[in-house]
């Protein structure tokens, strides 16, 4: 299997647990040391599993509807790159249209460090709407 059959595998792992929230269903698609950047970085599959359900949990499931869209992943060496859409929906508010990429990089069959990089538009896109509207978040 390629690392874009298993990304891909892992993608359609992801948004079964987005629905059920089973995160042990994507265990086996990160190395036990796996890493997933961001502020701050999480270290280790345990903690890279966390922090996958913290933010679902703080944000996209707050949204009334969440739509996610992938163009064709691409693969250089042991690294994945895929550029997303995705698209929310919250009563009272407009909808939050955000891009960027997915870079994994891989160590075999599975992914030892994943990050998102948001295109400077979605920044700046998200930056507006969560000081509109992000208080409405809390109130579910």
């Amino acid at each position: 299997m390629s690392i874009i059959d298993r990304y891909l595998a892992y993608a359609d792992a992801f948004e079964e647990t987005y629905e059920d929230d089973d995160w042990s269903r994507i265990d086996q698609y990160f190395t036990e040391d796996a890493v997933y950047e961001g502020d701050p970085d999480a270290e280790g599959r345990d903690a890279v599993l966390q922090k996958l359900k913290g933010g679902v949990d703080a944000f996209d499931r707050n949204m009334d509807s969440r739509t996610i869209s992938f163009d064709t992943p691409t693969a250089e060496g042991d690294t994945v790159r895929v550029r997303w859409t995705v698209s929310y929906t919250k009563s009272g508010c407009p909808d939050l249209i955000i891009t960027g990429s997915e870079i994994a990089d891989f160590e075999g069959d599975r992914i030892r460090r994943l990050r998102d990089e948001f295109d400077a538009e979605a920044q700046k896109t998200m930056g507006e709407w969560m000081a509109a509207h992000g208080a409405k978040l809390a109130q579910g």
